[in-house]
C-alpha cells in the first residue's frame, strides 16, 4: 500500500475560499485591472484571438482544483483526423492537454492543485494556456494541418 493518503470525497469550502483569494492576488500581480473580467466565480482574459478562463473548483476533501482553459476555434467542429491529430499532441506537451467537448469543440486545459498553489506555477499555467490555445486556434481556423 502506498504511503500517500487515499483521496476522500468531500468539498472543502474553506480551502476553496482561501485558494480563490490566492488566485485573485496572483491575477492582480499578472494583469492590469482592465484586462480581467470577473463574472461569478470565473476570471477571463483575452490573449490574441482566444479567451482564457480561470476557475477554482472542488476536487476532494483535502484540496481544490485551479482550472485554466480556453476553447479553440469556437463554432468550428473538430472531428475525425483533425481531432485525432489534436489529441495526439498530448503525448508531446509537457503541461496541459487538448480535449474535445461533447459538442466537438476543441479545448486546451491546464489544471493545478490549489492547496499549495504559488505564483510561479499559476503564471506557468496561464502562459501555457494562452500561448498554446492562441497558436492552435489560428491553425484550426485557417484549416491548416495540425502538426503532430
Amino acid at each position: 500500500m502506498p504511503k500517500f493518503a487515499i483521496l476522500k470525497e468531500g468539498v472543502n469550502e474553506a480551502l476553496i475560499s482561501e485558494t480563490k483569494g490566492k488566485v485573485e492576488k496572483y491575477i492582480q500581480e499578472l494583469f492590469h485591472d482592465y484586462e480581467i473580467v470577473k463574472i461569478d466565480d470565473y476570471y477571463t482574459f483575452t490573449f490574441g484571438t482566444i479567451s482564457v478562463t480561470i476557475e477554482v473548483l472542488p476536487w476532494h476533501s483535502e484540496d481544490v482544483l485551479v482550472k485554466v482553459y480556453s476553447y479553440l476555434a469556437e463554432n468550428i467542429e473538430i472531428a475525425g483526423a483533425r481531432a485525432e491529430a489534436l489529441l495526439n499532441l498530448n503525448s508531446r506537451i509537457s503541461f496541459g492537454s487538448f480535449g474535445i467537448t461533447f459538442e466537438k469543440q476543441a479545448v486546451f486545459v491546464y489544471s493545478l492543485a490549489g492547496k499549495n498553489l504559488d505564483l510561479n506555477e499559476f503564471q506557468a499555467a496561464v502562459q501555457m494556456v494562452a500561448k498554446t490555445a492562441d497558436e492552435f486556434d489560428e491553425i484550426i481556423k485557417k484549416g491548416e494541418a495540425i502538426p503532430v
